[in-house]
């Protein structure tokens, strides 16, 4: 299906996604098609009222989106967390079963409300 992607500019693009696809997956495509990161899209449907596609997970037609659907996209600026974490004990950090070691959390694709898991690491003998 088609989507029309309209930025505040006044410019609008055309997406071609299916309907099983997910919010997460358009913002993708738009990155690669617009040059817009991911996390600073707010992605909003006008279907006789505003809806925010804000559930990355969730899927477009979960959204009601059907071919030829218009979505604004907003460009924000994204919020600047710091996190400090202390790892004494062997235990290993897990984001969609990859291990965190060093870097930021963009590396691993950790967006808002991503879950990150601490595991113990069991040492074999």
């Amino acid at each position: 299906m088609d989507l029309t992607i309209s930025l505040m500019n006044g410019s609008s693009h055309t997406l071609r996604v299916c309907p099983h696809d997910t919010v997460g997956s358009l913002k993708i495509l738009i990155q690669q098609k617009l040059g817009i990161a991911c996390e600073s899209q707010k992605l909003v449907f006008e279907n006789g009222c505003s809806t925010t596609l804000n559930n990355d997970s969730a899927t477009l037609e979960s959204y009601g989106l059907r071919s030829g659907a218009r979505v604004n996209l907003l460009v924000t600026t994204p919020a600047i967390i710091q996190v400090f974490l202390k790892n004494e004990k062997g235990q290993r950090l897990l984001h969609e079963s990859r291990e965190m070691n060093e870097g930021k959390l963009s590396d691993y694709n950790v967006r808002a409300n991503s879950t990150i898991f601490l595991n113990l690491r069991l040492r074999g003998g």
